[in-house]
C-alpha cells in the first residue's frame, strides 16, 4: 500500500512539473509574441523623415539699431553649404530605440536657401536696407560685382545639425552650428572683415517630438546669428566701411 501511495505521489509532483514547465513555456512564448508586436508597431507608427524649422526667432540679445536705419544697401550672398555630410538636403538625424535611423529635413527649403533668407530677414529686421538680390559668391575679392550695393555680406556653413537618441527612458537632443561670415566693402571689391561663429546645445527629456526638435534647432542658429551681428567688431566694420565711398 505505501509502495502504491509512493509511485502515486511521484507520478502527482512529475504531473506538476510538467504543468509548470508548460506554463512557464507558454509565458515566455506570450511574451515573445508580445514583444515583436510592440516592436512591429512601433516600427510602423514611426515616420519616414521628421521636419523642423530652420528659423530666427528673436531673443533677449536681439539689438535693433536705434535710427531709422543705414541709408547704404546691404547684399546678402548665398551662403555656401560646405558641412562634411553625405546628403546636403539632410540637418541631422533621430535613432530610434529599436535602431533604425531617421533623417530630419528642414521645411521648405534647402538649407543653404533657409539660412541665407534668415539673415537676410534679421538684417532687415534690425533696420538695414537689403537687397532683393542673392547672387552666387565665393567669397573670394576679385569675383565681387561692383552691382552688388554697398556691403556685401556672404559665408560658409560650416556644421548645422540635429541629433536626437530616442531611447529609453530618456530622449538626448545634440544641436550645434557653425558659420562663418565674410563682408566685403563692394565698390572697393575689399574684404574687410571675417569671422566665425559657433553656438551649441544638449537636452535630456523623457519626451521625443518634432516641437523639441524645433526648439533646439532654433535656439541654437538664433544663437549663433545673434552671436555674430551683435558683435562689436561686426557693428564696427559694417559701420567703418560704410563711410567710404558711395555705392555706385
Amino acid at each position: 500500500m505505501k509502495s502504491l501511495d509512493l509511485k502515486n505521489s511521484i507520478y502527482g509532483y512529475i504531473k506538476t512539473l510538467q504543468k509548470m514547465r508548460a506554463c512557464q513555456v507558454s509565458d515566455l512564448f506570450f511574451k515573445i509574441v508580445f514583444g515583436t508586436f510592440i516592436l512591429l508597431f512601433l516600427q510602423a507608427c514611426a515616420p519616414s523623415l521628421y521636419h523642423v524649422n530652420l528659423k530666427y526667432e528673436p531673443t533677449g540679445k536681439f539689438l535693433k539699431l536705434e535710427k531709422s536705419g543705414p541709408d547704404f544697401l546691404v547684399t546678402v550672398a548665398m551662403f555656401n553649404d560646405i558641412r562634411r555630410v553625405d546628403d546636403k538636403l539632410q540637418l541631422g538625424r533621430v535613432t530610434t530605440v529599436e535602431g533604425s535611423v531617421i533623417p530630419i529635413l528642414p521645411k521648405n527649403m534647402k538649407v543653404a536657401d533657409t539660412v541665407t533668407m534668415n539673415i537676410r530677414e534679421y538684417l532687415f529686421e534690425s533696420g538695414y536696407r537689403v537687397s532683393n538680390d542673392i547672387p552666387i559668391w565665393d567669397l573670394r575679392e576679385e569675383t565681387i560685382n561692383k552691382g552688388w550695393g554697398k556691403i556685401l555680406v556672404g559665408g560658409n556653413i560650416d556644421e548645422l545639425e540635429i541629433v536626437c537618441d530616442d531611447s529609453f527612458p530618456m530622449k538626448t537632443y545634440r544641436t550645434k552650428a557653425k558659420l562663418h561670415f565674410v563682408f566685403a566693402d563692394v565698390p572697393e571689391k575689399r574684404i574687410f572683415y571675417r569671422s566665425s561663429v559657433e553656438s551649441s546645445a544638449s537636452l535630456e527629456d523623457v519626451s521625443f517630438s518634432e516641437k523639441v526638435l524645433d526648439k533646439q534647432m532654433i535656439a541654437v542658429f538664433s544663437d549663433a546669428l545673434e552671436k555674430m551681428f551683435n558683435d562689436p567688431a561686426t557693428k564696427k566694420g559694417i559701420e567703418d566701411a560704410s563711410k567710404t565711398k558711395n555705392e555706385r
